[in-house]
């Protein structure tokens, strides 16, 4: 039995590329399924331990790919204590940091359908990419929903709900997240 879940978990890790050195602090969890597949670029680190991170850390840092999903991370990006779960794609660029509990999610995880609620067939659930851009900051506690794309070097207010398409050099904040300033990246702020 112990030899069967040995082999099982060979089958899962195949699937998780480490593009060079990674660090991971704690213990994350990373679970790429069937047909899915999760890249972590090279400098990155996963922080699962409040050691790290004193600012609210309640759980591990997750990455889930399932039904054909895809997660890539790009080079020297940071999460602390965070959930991305993907069943179509989330990819999030270089030089990006995401603070402690945040949930970056492509897909509504059930049908709204009456009698299909329970569902987690990916014929009935909404999907759409999730992209972040490169030089970004995700503050604490956001939450960034299916078919989001950020563009590079703008940063994400703490507690946000961000949902939609903004473009680079942006504060975005609230809930729902609209972008309360255009950051100058020529000055420091």
């Amino acid at each position: 039995m112990i030899r069967l879940f040995a082999l099982y978990l060979l089958y899962l890790f195949q699937k998780i590329r480490y593009l060079g050195r990674v660090n991971l602090v704690g213990f994350s969890i990373i679970l790429a399924f069937r047909n899915s597949s999760i890249s972590i670029g090279k400098g990155s680190g996963l922080c699962s331990t409040p050691v790290y991170n004193l600012l609210g850390m309640y759980q591990r840092t997750i990455l889930v790919a399932r039904h054909g999903g895809t997660i890539h991370i790009g080079e020297n990006v940071g999460i602390s204590g965070s959930t991305i779960y993907a069943m179509k794609e989330i990819r999030i660029g270089d030089n990006t940091f995401i603070g402690a509990n945040c949930k970056i999610v492509d897909n509504d995880f059930h049908a709204f359908e009456p009698g299909l609620n329970f569902t987690t067939d990916p014929l009935h659930l909404k999907m759409k990419p999730v992209s972040i851009g490169e030089n970004c900051f995700v503050g604490m506690n956001s939450i960034i929903l299916k078919g989001t794309v950020i563009g590079k070097n703008s940063i994400i207010g703490a507690g946000s709900v961000v949902c939609g398409k903004f473009p680079e050099n942006v504060v975005i904040a609230g809930n729902p997240a609209r972008i309360i300033k255009y950051r100058s990246i020529d000055s420091k702020e």
